[in-house]
């Protein structure tokens, strides 16, 4: 219970304290068009053929506003990320089913390093949080120290080693054929 009003405080916090920066002297992370908002709760990447949750995991997506709403889910440890994502009722997002973690690559490609809190495109991912989200990716060299799995965080685009938002999301993505 104390970790959902925390939870709950710190989107507060995120939402209303920090603005997203975005330089205009950075090139773009990624080319105009190459994001499609298929207005069903899913986002395409033309270019990666990826096709990504809007909203984050815990989120609740309203197709008549075409907005998520509600409080995203923490995964505290990457076994409970791993174990969330075997839930076919988490990771069915209108009619498409085999939603997954994404791998680092994956999850690295919506990064938008041009901006920072959150470092994401916001017309197609609104409501995105500054706090990392996990990959499937295992960390087999040690590089986060209290994580056993790689982790982005977006507030500043960086792969971390530690957590000081608390929080730990996840943002789906599934393979189209």
């Amino acid at each position: 219970m104390k970790l959902k009003y925390y939870v709950i405080a710190a989107l507060a916090v995120s939402g209303s304290s920090y603005a997203q920066t975005c330089s205009v002297n950075q090139p773009a992370s990624q080319d105009d068009g190459q994001f499609i908002d298929r207005q069903d709760g899913t986002i395409l990447d033309i270019d990666t053929n990826l096709l990504w949750a809007k909203c984050s995991l815990g989120e609740t997506y309203t197709v008549e506003t075409n907005l998520c709403s509600g409080v995203p889910t923490s995964y505290s440890t990457f076994q409970d990320a791993l174990v969330a994502t075997t839930d076919t009722t988490l990771t069915t997002i209108g009619s498409q089913a085999g939603f997954r973690l994404p791998n680092i690559k994956e999850l690295g490609s919506i990064v938008d390093y041009r901006c920072t809190q959150p470092a994401i495109n916001l017309s197609f991912f609104p409501t995105t949080i500054n706090a990392p989200y996990w990959t499937n990716t295992p960390d087999n060299n040690g590089i986060n120290s209290n994580h056993d799995g790689l982790i982005i965080d977006f507030t500043e685009a960086q792969e971390v080693t530690t957590n000081s938002s608390g929080m730990t999301l996840i943002r789906l993505v599934k393979e189209l054929n």
